[in-house]
């Protein structure tokens, strides 16, 4: 890996939005390990402006976030200052953890352990979801007097069964990695300690692949979600002749036909 590249001025060096570079891969951690990577007003500011560089960078071609350590990837925001009133529940409190919906570029959440609260709106907003068998999903608003926000209520039951994602709301009964694996809401779930390896891999095979398709693709899938299968006819016909001409797909068909690795330009 190379030097971390963060902009950010974290208070201490024990509670950081920690940014690396593998390859084409970004890789963000959540680093507060002592209150399980729980994230205060300026660590949510600097995993924003992390997120916005990792799209902005045009090197970068897949986004990997994960919490340091083995026992969480994140506990949400930082209980501490909500009670103080530093945090609020508004949209910009928000902003850091839904900012994946609205990316191009495909974002992995590596869950580590712990994933609750602002957490767990963080992990539903990624694309894919990879754990670690230690994870526990938890949507506690119910039992803190909170509603579960940031896109809980219309994200979650589109990725798993309404009533699943009901129960999980009102019983604020966290899931275990295997239940969300069970549930689709995981793609996988792999050994305490692996799953930083598990989310890199899955994100270099993703980065090795026409970076104009995997945008592609994840634009219209949201935009099904979000519009329904009406929307996605029009799109589709658009957007395939759109990249059938463009040098990605001129380098996909004769890199298979030539038997060798594919070699993408970023756009086109």
């Amino acid at each position: 890996m190379t030097a971390a590249i963060s902009r950010a001025q974290p208070r201490s060096s024990m509670q950081k939005i920690d940014v690396k570079t593998v390859n084409h891969i970004r890789l963000i951690t959540i680093c507060n390990e002592r209150i399980r990577n729980a994230l205060s007003k300026q660590m949510n500011a600097d995993l924003l402006r992390a997120f916005d560089e990792a799209e902005a960078d045009e090197q970068v071609r897949a986004i990997v976030v994960t919490g340091a350590g083995d026992v969480a990837f994140s506990s949400g925001h930082d209980l501490r200052e909500i009670a103080a009133g530093q945090i609020s529940g508004s949209e910009d409190s928000e902003a850091a953890f839904m900012r994946p919906l609205t990316m191009e570029k495909p974002v992995i959440a590596a869950v580590n352990g712990h994933c609750y609260a602002a957490g767990f709106i963080l992990a539903l907003s990624c694309d894919l979801r990879i754990a670690s068998q230690n994870a526990m999903f938890g949507s506690p608003g119910a039992k803190l007097g909170m509603l579960p926000e940031g896109g809980q209520l219309v994200r979650l039951p589109q990725l798993i069964s309404p009533a699943r994602a009901m129960q999980l709301m009102l019983t604020a009964v966290p899931m275990t990695a295997d239940e969300a694996c069970q549930c689709n809401f995981v793609t996988a779930v792999v050994p305490v300690g692996k799953v930083l390896e598990a989310g890199m891999s899955l994100a270099n095979q993703i980065a090795g692949n026409a970076p104009a398709v995997v945008k592609a693709v994840k634009r219209g899938l949201n935009l099904g979600l979000r519009e329904g299968k009406g929307a996605i006819a029009a799109y589709e016909m658009r957007t395939a002749r759109e990249l059938e001409h463009g040098a990605q797909a001129k380098e996909g068909v004769n890199a298979f036909l030539t038997k060798r690795a594919p070699i993408y330009p970023l756009n086109g």
